[in-house]
């Protein structure tokens, strides 16, 4: 197998995995808001006020599982990055010896589960914030459902 077939399977599999965490953190958030919506409605029907605090530890697991496949994701895109540089490469020099060199294959079998600093570093980037805003929604109706329902009993 030449060096370039090497290349362009790892992207392909790469790009798949990006896709597939794109799918898992869309089941996430959706799991997330039905999850939430349920434990308000069922608060406010049992006249049980307090549930829907115990809404804001489920975003925080919702939140952390979501951020982990985001970690995933972005060391997935930094390395179809990387095998995008040596297929330019490859197109401008396909001769070149050295396209392999500090080129490691098989990505996403060699992922190791991402610290708890790095998972929730994710959201220092600004360009994450999406993220933190969409939780602390569900985390504002979640108190705000409380509070309604200490005032209206």
């Amino acid at each position: 197998m030449k060096n370039i077939d090497v290349l362009r399977e790892d992207f392909a599999q790469t790009l798949e995995f990006i896709d597939k965490c794109d799918e898992h953190i869309f089941k996430i958030k959706n799991w997330a808001l039905l999850t939430s919506s349920a434990v308000i409605a069922f608060s406010i029907t049992q006249d049980h006020d307090a549930i829907a605090l115990a809404n804001l530890a489920l975003l925080l697991a919702f939140v952390y599982l979501e951020l982990i496949y985001k970690s995933f994701q972005d060391s997935a895109i930094s390395h179809s990055t990387d095998i995008s540089v040596r297929i330019d490469k490859y197109l401008l020099e396909p001769h070149a010896e050295d396209l392999l060199v500090g080129y490691e294959h098989s990505f996403g079998r060699k992922l190791v589960y991402p610290s708890v600093h790095r998972v929730f570093g994710i959201i220092k980037n600004r360009n994450r914030w999406h993220i933190l805003n969409f939780y602390s929604l569900l985390a504002i109706f979640s108190v705000g459902a409380f509070f309604i329902g200490i005032l209206v009993s």
